[in-house]
């Protein structure tokens, strides 16, 4: 064999093990990722799995519907189904990621932004909005519509 042909296998070889090395650093969480990641864990009703993909505020939520399911029995209501994710839109640092639940033909959304933790990369976090959480399978049914049916004071 020539020398030549030696040299082009090293840096065929070198171009190989440094595009590996590059990829690896890099993040490739996506905020479609990010959100199926969290949907797939909150399906299972892991909430510690689920909380590694929110913001601080959502863990805190995710906190009270653990104990929620703890205090009165898991419900089938905020549990998703197997879901496909269709779509996302990054604007800055949010992003709506837009999925459908099997056997539910309703697209829905969930909500992500950049976050920076520490010294960390920032990273794409589930931010949960309060619309965002239905209470049943109705898709008309959510925490906003029970608020504003609810009267603020009760006739004396």
């Amino acid at each position: 064999m020539s020398p030549t042909v030696n040299m082009k296998k090293y840096f065929f070889l070198f171009l190989i093990l440094t595009a590996g090395i590059l990829q690896s650093c890099q993040k490739a969480d996506s905020p479609k990722l990010v959100a199926e990641k969290f949907l797939n864990a909150m399906s299972e009703r892991n909430y510690a799995e689920a909380g590694k993909y929110a913001t601080k505020e959502t863990k805190k939520l995710l906190k009270q519907l653990q104990k929620i399911d703890e205090l009165s029995g898991p419900s089938d209501d905020l549990k998703p189904e197997k879901v496909s994710i269709v779509s996302e839109e990054i604007q800055g640092k949010k992003a709506v990621v837009y999925f459908k639940e099997e056997g539910n033909d309703l697209e829905q959304t969930i909500t992500l932004k950049k976050v920076e933790e520490g010294d960390n990369d920032p990273e794409w976090k589930v931010a949960l909005k309060k619309e965002e959480i239905r209470l049943n399978r109705d898709p008309g049914l959510d925490l906003q519509q029970q608020e504003e049916e609810t009267p603020a004071k009760l006739p004396s």
